[in-house]
């Protein structure tokens, strides 16, 4: 028969068997959720590029013009990001270099030699542009339309917050003026879901480029 002591000695022999299985259990675990991580990760960022992306319609590709570039030059499915307003009114003649420079005369606009609007800071600098939605997208030789974009194209602009901030305010402006629609970028009414979304996305551009030249 068995005395105390090799009754306890096998006791604890059983207990530190038992702890160093539990540690090599647990250690396989681990490496097996870091090779998840490991292999989940690459394809992260192609999943969020994806989610940003904008692609125009065939009437809003015309907008693509404020970059100064030809448009059939330009990937626009190549992950061009962009944050957009659209407006959309029942009366074909609601828009037009005339109705809209008297609405935009308290805000620091230009007209572009391409036909579309511009809203600046006080330095000049690009905040977001006014476009014409539908086809050949400029108010040029006087020009009325139906439909606007208001775009904010988050790399042409430091101050990615505030110009969406100024834009939605305009916006929201524009629409009650005309008595129009007021939009998302999917030309479905926005919503305050939705605002907040955009609004979301704005301040992810602003930190990634902030993040950029840091």
């Amino acid at each position: 028969m068995l005395n105390l002591a090799e009754i306890l000695t096998i006791i604890i022999g059983l207990l530190l068997a038992l702890v160093f299985v539990d540690g090599i259990r647990r250690s396989i675990r681990t490496r097996k959720n870091k090779l998840k991580v490991d292999l989940v990760q690459p394809s992260a960022p192609e999943a969020e590029e994806s989610v940003d992306t904008f692609v125009p319609t065939n009437d809003e590709t015309e907008f693509l013009d404020e970059l100064e570039e030809p448009v059939e030059d330009i990937p626009i499915l190549k992950g061009h990001a962009l944050i957009i307003f659209n407006l959309c009114s029942k009366d074909s003649e609601t828009f037009s270099y005339a109705t809209l420079s008297k609405s935009l005369s308290v805000y620091n606009f230009l007209f572009e030699d391409k036909g579309f609007f511009t809203l600046r800071d006080n330095l000049g600098e690009l905040l977001f542009s006014i476009i014409n939605a539908k086809k050949p997208g400029n108010f040029l030789e006087e020009k009325s339309s139906s439909d606007i974009a208001l775009v904010l194209d988050p790399s042409k602009t430091a101050k990615v917050v505030e110009s969406f901030d100024l834009m939605f305010s305009v916006a929201e402006s524009l629409s009650e003026n005309f008595s129009c629609s007021l939009l998302d970028e999917n030309r479905n009414l926005l919503t305050k879901q939705m605002l907040d979304h955009m609004r979301d996305e704005s301040q992810e551009f602003q930190r990634q480029r902030l993040a950029n030249v840091s």
